[in-house]
């Protein structure tokens, strides 16, 4: 199967199953219906099942270990549908979640059907079906002239699997009191999924063969079958060859290959200030063995490419040209023995000749630019201190500059006229007098800085307070969660409430930026987040909606309403594979076996029901040296499983803090196997709480709720490369029952106020906020 070592000694045939649905029950339905029959009337003739002979075959350290049943032809039929599906997950993705839930479904059918083979228990085999821990280091890229084939000469081999073998059949031949093998010119299979074992008998070397695959034996005597009753096709062939060569996926040699090594790279992975004048990639390679082996190398941004084939231990190097200043390249080594590939990923960045162009204000992409705008702003730098010329040009023409003899620094253009929502170009070009770059940004206008919504379409608006004394402190930029349900939004605001706005004041004013999580026409129910410049603990403060304006661009702004400080932003709202970053960082998540539900704390939530369900970013959290984490978690009992280390639901890899509720009850962080946290009060119930850690940089602190529940030292300085999980940790061994909700990571520490002021607002909106009545527009 593909990317998974055969288990040498344990294992090299999982499953074959015969699978006889095609054959009219005759001997055995037949049997079976006339058993039957004799305790029945005359005028009572049910009707009768059709059965199947099932047999399950697994070849290990204890010989051959079989199990036949007769099942009837429905039960079988399914037993077959999952191993399909096991085998295609497996062949895949082993590694996978989905493919262990597969093969768990698969052994549960088996067990169920008491088709296990005597004496082995579904545990044995699912352990025999485990590929290894860490994922093979060897990968099998085809690379000419070696495509994944190996041979023997004068060799014994056996084969089966699933697919076809021709001659069709070889039976033997019947001598008095013996039977002997019959010999052939050749012998040819071919399977989708089979397995070969093939040894040398002059050699004393051999192979193991999986997963999709093509072979022929010359001079073949021996015997086999090939049969075909729908669904099953299947072969088996077991003989002596004088030549035997198979080309499949994947490979295990005996003895053991010993892959080639890649080493001492020109450049060094991450090397920096490559001159622009290189024209080689050279590396070394070696194969223990002494085969003869073959290369391929390509780069990206592609400067260059190139393959070898039967070369033997030595120095090889590949042509490039057209590297660009302070550029990253990235180049990939792919080299095979013909048994073994394996691959190194390196990159190297060319020195700065070149200017530099940075800092482009309004930012590349942006949208609602004021239509105000007065000026667009740049830096231009060189690093080898020379004289610059730089040109800007506008699509459509609001501003154009020509300027010579400039250094270092931020330079504008003004520019006017602009209309409103419009989509803009604007180029710069700048020259040192031997290097010319130039960058291309865009833009989209909204609305001025200021304006009143009621002077551009929108008719109506209602005026929003924060009681104060719901503020633990001032807190600025915070995005403050509005849940209403609003009968004149469902009357008057457009179907997908896009017309929806937030001002700080009436009148002329400024907007202020926020993301709607969702919003139900029909009901005028709106969950939303505004992002507010400043909340104050000491007086009220105070906003404003606007809706109903049938013409508008959209204007919610989701990756404004998280700002720099929010490294990541999950809501959970998405029913599909995807879980979305609601920041400009595109942290987006993967789902492993969760279940969306729509009715969490907030809105959407992320339900855990299994040991293999999880939830985690591609991103590692290294660069933060002080982080927070919140979410919301309600547990699925009241109780922790005893059964694993603990509920965990969130996980960051700084030193590894993982947040957790233990069998006590109590909320535990553990952090770099040393540091402990464990939370003062007891939680022995399956509420919703809000948790948050929070990393200052010298200690972390844990909140459940509003309450400091405990804090330990902890200094952050590790590197490792994991991902961030939500209800698992990377290690596996601790798993989370219940239900996920509004997880985040701020890339700074947030105080107090922050974490006191979130809890009251998230856990109860609707006494956070009061919404005044309808204003219509004059």
């Amino acid at each position: 199967m593909k990317n998974i070592k055969f288990k040498s000694g344990l294992i090299f045939g999982i499953f074959v199953l015969l699978l006889m649905t095609s054959i009219v029950p005759s001997s055995i339905g037949q049997t079976h219906a006339s058993t039957q029959q004799q305790n029945i009337t005359k005028t009572s003739l049910p009707s009768t099942e059709k059965t199947s002979s099932f047999t399950l075959y697994v070849i290990g350290k204890n010989g051959l270990e079989k199990q036949e049943k007769i099942l009837s032809a429905s039960n079988t039929l399914k037993i077959y549908e999952k191993y399909q599906e096991l085998k295609k997950e497996m062949t895949s993705n082993p590694y996978s979640d989905k493919t262990q839930r597969v093969k768990q479904e698969f052994f549960d059918l088996l067990e169920e059907n008491h088709a296990l083979p005597t004496g082995m228990s579904k545990d044995q085999l699912i352990s025999l079906t485990q590929p290894p821990v860490i994922p093979p280091t060897h990968l099998r890229t085809g690379i000419q002239p070696f495509p994944n084939k190996a041979s023997e000469w004068f060799c014994n081999f056996a084969t089966f699997g699933e697919g076809s073998a021709f001659p069709i059949i070889i039976l033997p031949r019947l001598i008095p009191f013996l039977l002997t093998p019959i010999p052939r010119a050749f012998v040819w299979w071919s399977t989708p999924s089979g397995i070969t074992s093939v040894g040398g008998l002059i050699s004393r070397t051999g192979f193991l063969a999986g997963g999709q695959q093509k072979g022929i034996a010359l001079g073949f005597w021996g015997i086999g079958f090939s049969i075909f009753l729908p669904p099953i096709m299947s072969y088996g062939i077991f003989g002596y060859a004088v030549f035997t060569r198979v080309t499949a996926e994947e490979f295990q040699f005996y003895p053991p290959n010993n892959p080639p090594e890649i080493s001492q790279t020109d450049p060094v992975d991450g090397q920096q200030m490559i001159p622009l004048s290189t024209a080689n990639l050279r590396f070394e390679i070696n194969d223990e063995d002494g085969d003869l082996m073959s290369y391929n190398v390509t780069t990206y941004p592609d400067i260059g490419s190139g393959s070898g084939g039967l070369k033997s231990n030595g120095v090889y190097s590949i042509s490039i040209s057209g590297l660009e200043s302070l550029t990253q390249y990235t180049w990939r080594i792919q080299v095979t023995d013909g048994k073994d590939a394996i691959e190194k990923t390196m990159t190297f960045m060319t020195e700065n000749v070149a200017p530099l162009i940075s800092n482009p204000s309004p930012a590349d992409g942006e949208r609602q630019v004021p239509s105000d705008l007065a000026v667009l702003k740049f830096t231009i730098m060189d690093f080898q201190g020379d004289a610059m010329d730089y040109t800007v040009e506008t699509s459509p023409n609001v501003g154009s500059a020509h300027v010579n003899g400039v250094h270092d620094g931020t330079y504008t253009v003004p520019v006017s006229g602009l209309a409103q929502d419009t989509a803009y170009r604007w180029f710069v070009n700048v020259t040192d007098g031997a290097h010319p770059v130039s960058k291309t940004f865009s833009f989209v206008t909204g609305f001025p800085a200021q304006f009143n919504p009621f002077e551009y379409g929108w008719l109506y608006r209602k005026q929003i307070t924060i009681d104060h004394t719901n503020v633990a402190g001032d807190v600025e930029n915070f995005p403050v969660l509005l849940s209403i349900v609003d009968a004149d939004l469902s009357q008057k605001a457009r179907e997908n409430g896009e017309d929806i706005l937030f001002m700080h004041s009436a009148g002329v004013s400024t907007r202020f930026n926020y993301e709607i999580e969702s919003f139900n026409h029909e009901t005028g129910a709106l969950i939303a987040w505004v992002n507010l410049t400043h909340v104050s603990s000491n007086e009220d403060t105070t906003f404003y909606m606007y809706y109903g304006n049938p013409t508008c661009l959209p204007q919610q702004y989701p990756e404004k309403t998280w700002d720099a400080n929010f490294w990541g932003v999950w809501h959970l709202k998405e029913s599909y594979e995807t879980r979305y970053d609601s920041t400009s960082n595109g942290k987006d998540c993967t789902t492993s076996g969760t279940t969306h539900t729509t009715s969490a704390k907030i809105d959407g939530g992320e339900v855990y029901d299994a040991r293999t369900d999880s939830i985690s970013t591609y991103s590692n959290t290294d660069s933060m040296s002080k982080f927070t984490l919140e979410c919301w978690v309600a547990f699925s009992t009241d109780e922790a499983d005893p059964s694993t280390g603990g509920d965990v639901f969130m996980s960051i890899h700084k030193n590894d803090p993982s947040v957790f509720r233990y069998h006590d009850e109590k909320y535990y962080v553990y952090a770099d196997g040393t540091q402990k946290i464990e939370s003062i009060d007891t939680f022995r119930d399956t509420n919703w709480h809000y948790v948050s850690l929070v990393a200052t940089g010298s200690q972390l602190i844990l909140y459940v709720d509003n309450v400091v529940e405990g804090n330990v030292p902890w200094s952050g300085t590790s590197s490792n490369a994991y991902p961030f999980y939500i209800g698992d940790n990377r290690i596996g061994t601790d798993y989370f029952y219940g239900t996920i909700d509004e997880v985040r990571i701020s890339n700074s520490d947030r105080d107090m106020n922050w974490i006191k002021t979130s809890y009251e607002n998230q856990i109860n909106p609707a006494g956070f906020i009061f919404l005044g009545p309808e204003e219509p527009s004059p």
